[in-house]
């Protein structure tokens, strides 16, 4: 029904809809709030425990299961539909039995994707340093039965070892744009972060050294502006010829991924495809790139 309104109706209608539904639904839940607001705090928290929220993930081959506990999760049942390129480069190139990276996995929507498209037989090792999404990443995992074959990561991956401040742009599981690095030295992001706290970030080479992790055959950085560090930090793993595709979220405009991308051409990869989200010459896209040689 949504898609068939959508279509039919100008997109203003559609907009002045989305708002008016929004509003009243947030009228809803202030009023069960208050409500429940009222109640002794042992009752609240049984509440809370019973009607935690389940969706569904918008991938139409397989169920995928995520929890909701927050707006922002709301939007990732979405991702699918948000990102078809990506959807797409694990079902053309992510073969039974390969090893993904996914790095800045958030909640976890693409590697249940991987893990259902691989009928479980990848090893998907999905980087999170955020505390409140790392632990809903780990209860999705749970959801999904995918213990051992979805491996949760809390770490940040940058070019240097060492805790690092992480700066959270909100505390909801599910949220973006947190930022790794002294405020002082995000890019002139201005960015005023909600919380901070240092986490363990490593050199991606010495951490696969260290743990012994599987060395990737397919990697996906969406990682809000610190992919060019992470992939100083992997001149070994993208030099190793088992690695045969990565794909990259960039803003364009920047030097920084215009470097990215010379740090991958330099390691033997080819700009396969370019997908923008949004349109002007600041809006991100993802780059997908394979290992030249690579079909």
């Amino acid at each position: 029904m949504k898609e068939f309104l959508k279509s039919h109706l100008p997109e203003g209608v559609v907009v002045a809809m989305a708002k008016a539904r929004r509003s009243f639904d947030g009228l809803i839940a202030r009023g069960a709030s208050a409500a429940i607001s009222a109640l002794p705090l042992r009752v609240r928290v049984l509440v809370r425990e019973r009607f935690s929220g389940i969706g569904t993930l918008d991938y139409p081959r397989h169920p995928i299961r995520l929890r909701v506990d927050s707006e922002t999760e709301l939007g990732r049942l979405n991702a699918c539909r948000k990102e078809p390129e990506t959807i797409e480069w694990i079902e053309g190139f992510v073969k039974p039995g390969d090893v993904v990276y996914d790095i800045g996995a958030n909640v976890g929507a693409y590697s249940f994707v991987v893990d259902r498209v691989t009928s479980g037989t990848a090893t998907v090792y999905a980087f999170e340093p955020s505390f409140s999404t790392y632990a809903q990443l780990s209860r999705n995992i749970a959801l999904n039965q995918c213990a051992g074959r979805v491996i949760p990561l809390h770490i940040a991956l940058s070019d240097a070892n060492g805790l690092v401040p992480f700066n959270y742009s909100s505390l909801q599981p599910g949220a973006a744009l947190h930022a790794l690095g002294l405020v002082g030295e995000l890019n002139g992001r201005g960015f005023i972060p909600e919380f901070t706290q240092p986490v363990p970030s490593y050199r991606l080479d010495d951490l696969i050294h260290a743990f012994r992790l599987k060395p990737p055959n397919h990697m996906k950085l969406d990682v809000d502006g610190i992919e060019l560090r992470i992939l100083r930090g992997a001149c070994r793993t993208l030099a190793d010829p088992s690695l045969r595709t990565v794909l990259v979220e960039v803003e364009p405009g920047k030097p920084e991924a215009v470097a990215a991308e010379r740090v991958l051409v330099e390691a033997g990869f080819a700009l396969r495809s370019r997908h923008p989200h949004g349109s002007g010459e600041n809006a991100t896209a993802n780059l997908v790139f394979t290992r030249i040689g690579e079909r």
